[in-house]
């Protein structure tokens, strides 16, 4: 979770600060081999220290929530927000002299830097990453919005011993502190068995009778609609019949009636395990499509079938 922090916070600067290249930015710390790096090179390069961790105990919450998805239902509890600190520095590959104002061509960095994180509260990867970036990103991640503290009246309280341990020729320079808090959510907690089918029946008419129906006024009994969920599996088989066969996670699985309309569509967990939801019984075709494999010919699929049985979906 912290390198994705770690992107945010690059690409903030880079959109924000005139000049300055994502190559020019570090996260390592400060100190000899960072140093010879600068040296080596040109222009003012940026370091970004990740310098303390601790919990927002104040955001701490013990709620946890079932959802309903497509691999079943999941016990969700709220993450814990942790507090990063950085400090981040700006370094000149230049020396001082006559001729170059190295140490002001800093602080123009560093007070752009300032600037731009001032600015910036509160950070949404959404706003900042590229789509392509953005996709890579866990989802709770994507339009979380993570609180930001620049500069706070208290300062880094251990300034002095850090620029103590990071080489012995580094002297004090001035830095940008930033806290930025993010969630660190857990994985989600499987609740439900392996789903085969689920059969409801809901009533056409208020009021209802033993064995589902429903009463009339003239005696009679109203219709029935019976709905199925039924779960699946899919399997990657493309290692033939001596390879065993392996879940596939995020196929996409389509469920259509005879006549080529959609009626469900569903992605496989981590497992490869998936939910159709809400169908009404009769016959089906099922495709199924995955990144790197080469899609099979549809299957069919009768709802609600054997209740003990999942449908299986395979790449072969």
């Amino acid at each position: 979770m912290i390198d994705v922090l770690d992107l945010i916070i690059r690409e903030t600067l880079v959109a924000g600060v005139p000049g300055l290249t994502s190559a020019r930015i570090g996260f390592q710390p400060p100190d000899d081999d960072w140093r010879q790096r600068v040296g080596a090179s040109t222009g003012v390069w940026v370091n970004c220290a990740l310098v303390d961790l601790r919990e927002d105990r104040h955001m701490r919450m013990n709620i946890r929530r079932r959802v309903t998805s497509g691999v079943g239902i999941v016990e969700r509890r709220e993450p814990a927000r942790i507090r990063c600190h950085y400090l981040i520095t700006a370094w000149n590959a230049a020396k001082d002299s006559a001729q170059i104002p190295a140490t002001e061509q800093e602080h123009t960095v560093l007070g752009a830097i300032l600037a731009v994180l001032l600015d910036a509260d509160p950070l949404v990867a959404s706003a900042i990453l590229t789509p392509e970036q953005l996709v890579k990103l866990p989802s709770t991640l994507r339009e979380a919005e993570l609180p930001v503290e620049v500069v706070p009246p208290e300062g880094f309280g251990k300034l002095a011993e850090f620029w103590g341990t990071v080489g012995r020729a580094t002297s004090w320079r001035p830095a940008v502190y930033l806290i930025v808090t993010m969630p660190v959510p857990e994985p989600d907690r499987r609740l439900d068995g392996v789903v085969h089918t689920v059969l409801a029946s809901y009533d056409a008419y208020a009021g209802g009778l033993p064995g589902g129906g429903v009463g009339l006024p003239g005696g009679g009994v109203g219709p029935v609609e019976r709905l199925a969920d039924v779960g699946g599996l899919v399997l990657d088989a493309t290692g033939g019949p001596a390879v065993p066969a392996v879940p596939v996670a995020d196929a996409d699985v389509v469920l259509e009636d005879p006549a080529g309309r959609e009626v469900a569509r569903v992605r496989s967990g981590e497992d490869g395990r998936f939910v159709l939801v809400g169908l009404r019984p009769g016959a089906y075709l099922a495709r199924v499509t995955a990144a790197g494999l080469p899609p099979p010919a549809p299957g069919a699929v009768h709802v609600p079938g054997s209740p003990d049985a999942l449908i299986e979906l395979r790449f072969t």
